[in-house]
């Protein structure tokens, strides 16, 4: 339930301010992964050197500083990574519902094929993010908030509607 309400909010806020999300979307991966680098820089330092020696904890720290820093930048780099990531996100939630449907359909629940035709659309629209046949980013932020507003909103349903089921069934 909270991932799809927060999914929801994501998709509400890309659809009301695509630019300005891509820009602190963006900003945010790049300061956290400086932040986790530095921690593991930091960490791998603290540590023993007996403790240190079989960690990764500076290489990572090192590589995951350098990605900030580049992503911080070089956003444009990033920016065409984000609908990959949040069409992938999509069908995930495509498949989880499909699941939802094919248990329901083995619960022998009489709506369960609605399950399964939210399931579709929801592939269908992470497909459409993931093969972006728009140019500008400000209307793929829109079409990816518009698809994660779905997906929440129909997750939120199947959830709910399957947990009373569940509950009545047993």
């Amino acid at each position: 339930i909270i991932s799809s309400i927060l999914m929801i909010i994501l998709g509400v806020v890309l659809v009301l301010f695509p630019t300005l999300s891509m820009n602190l979307i963006v900003t945010f991966i790049a300061i956290a992964a400086i932040i986790s680098g530095l921690v593991n820089i930091i960490r791998y330092f603290s540590y023993d050197l007996k403790e240190s020696y079989f960690r990764n904890d500076f290489l990572f720290g090192l590589v995951t500083l350098t990605l900030g820093v580049l992503i911080l930048f070089k956003p444009e780099m990033f920016i065409a990574l984000i609908p990959l990531i949040l069409g992938v996100v999509i069908i995930y939630s495509g498949f989880s519902k499909l699941q939802d449907g094919v248990d329901a359909k083995r619960f022998g629940y009489p709506n369960s094929l609605l399950y399964i035709v939210l399931a579709i659309i929801d592939i269908i629209l992470g497909l459409f993010v993931l093969f972006n046949p728009f140019s500008a980013a400000g209307i793929l932020f829109i079409v990816i908030g518009l698809g994660l507003m779905y997906s929440g909103i129909s997750d939120l349903f199947v959830t709910l509607y399957l947990a009373k089921k569940f509950k009545d069934y047993y």
